[in-house]
């Protein structure tokens, strides 16, 4: 199975590290960012990793080609940053083929079982199927009973099935190929846009009580 690592931000709430090095690199509990995602996908079975890169994307390739991960690994490098639904399309070609494919934020750190994961989206069959937790967010997501992406909300409510997102997706190949515009764009917006069409979906995968960090935030690099 192949997983892309969303890699190419600059890191801003990450500075002054990020003044010098891309926030993959930052060290969080003994090792880089990225080597724990690295990890965390091969133990969930993925044999292929692409990594998109932009801010310091030098720094990235060389630790890709100073390092053996017993997996197959490729860098693409991004000429100006494209987002995450940017990147994900930019990496289409390295990406189709196996059905569907796991995206991961690199600033991400969770103890939620990805195979299960795995196993909710070949079971409902949608074009892409979210990692979705109950907690304090910003902003949030609204579902639908059966967990089917509905709208986007700032507020809470008491009133409507929302769920913070956790930066995790699995995504059919047919996603790769419904056209969308390339350039920049965010994920979330070609997902609204896709269920516009009532045969699409996106699925919502509760992941419970399942620890999750945002390792964009320096607070929590220290936890």
């Amino acid at each position: 199975m192949k997983a892309m690592i969303l890699a190419a931000g600059f890191g801003t709430r990450l500075k002054p590290f990020t003044e010098t090095h891309p926030k993959a690199l930052i060290p969080y509990h003994g090792k880089p960012m990225i080597l724990h995602q690295i990890e965390r996908l091969k133990k969930a079975g993925v044999d292929e990793i692409i990594v998109n890169a932009h801010h310091f994307s030098e720094q990235i390739i060389d630790y890709f080609s100073n390092n053996r991960f017993g997996i197959k690994g490729s860098v693409i490098t991004e000429e100006e940053i494209l987002g995450t639904g940017g990147g994900v399309l930019n990496a289409k070609e390295l990406l189709m083929g196996g059905g569907s494919f796991i995206v991961i934020n690199v600033d991400v750190d969770t103890d939620m079982n990805l195979n299960r994961m795995l196993i909710h989206h070949e079971s409902v069959s949608p074009l892409a199927t979210i990692a979705v937790q109950k907690r304090k967010s910003g902003r949030y997501l609204e579902f639908t009973a059966d967990m089917r992406l509905k709208s986007r909300q700032n507020d809470e409510s008491a009133e409507k099935n929302l769920f913070a997102f956790n930066g995790i997706h699995v995504i059919s190949d047919e996603f790769l190929g419904m056209g969308f515009r390339e350039g920049f764009s965010d994920i979330l917006n070609l997902y609204f846009d896709a269920i516009k069409e009532k045969e699409h979906f996106i699925s919502g995968y509760d992941a419970g009580d399942c620890m999750f960090k945002d390792l964009g935030k320096t607070e929590n690099l220290l936890s």
